[in-house]
């Protein structure tokens, strides 16, 4: 487990102890992302070299479709702390030029649990484990939008379809959210 991923899980619970009330915990996570002065502007220039392919049509979630991997990848491993195995993107929809639908899965190992549980005590958050594990997922991918805003030139958003966790045998989580995205 990484120093990385105990320092965001800090930070976020101390701002809003992961509860996403009046939108608070989606902001403060939309100031994570932008906050990473080298890798955002890389992400960004990223979507934009795909864009004009896209931008007739304003097929949006095409770009999303053919590239989920890349860009989500890079968001959730790079802007924020999720690990490279645990997390896998499967089931890319683009049902419309503007509707997009990705199946986001992501591993918490014992580590990782230990810090969420660590952090929620020391702040005496009272929720379930599960509940703030799948939060902090679903609030990672959802903070994404203002980037696509920014290449798409329209207010675009994210929201979860549904969203499970399943406790392993050895105390790990399985998280696995259908979010959906669409033009607004």
């Amino acid at each position: 487990m990484s120093q990385r991923f105990r320092k965001f899980v800090e930070r976020v619970a101390k701002d809003n102890e992961f509860k996403p009330l009046k939108n608070k915990l989606l902001y403060y996570l939309q100031k994570e992302s932008e906050n990473k002065y080298k890798n955002y502007p890389r992400l960004l220039e990223l979507m934009q070299s795909y864009w004009p392919k896209y931008k007739e049509g304003s097929r949006i979630s095409y770009l999303l479709r053919d590239h989920y991997e890349e860009i989500f990848t890079f968001y959730l491993n790079t802007l924020f702390p999720f690990r490279k195995r645990g997390l896998m993107l499967t089931h890319p929809e683009a049902p419309t030029p503007v509707d997009f639908k990705l199946v986001y899965n992501y591993h918490y190992n014992l580590a990782e649990i230990e810090v969420v549980q660590d952090v929620m005590k020391n702040l005496n958050i009272d929720a379930k484990i599960e509940s703030i594990l799948k939060r902090i997922l679903i609030f990672a991918v959802s903070s994404f939008s203002p980037m696509i805003q920014k290449i798409f030139k329209r207010p675009f958003a994210f929201q979860f379809s549904s969203i499970d966790a399943n406790q392993s045998s050895n105390g790990e989580w399985e998280v696995i959210a259908i979010i959906s995205a669409r033009e607004q």
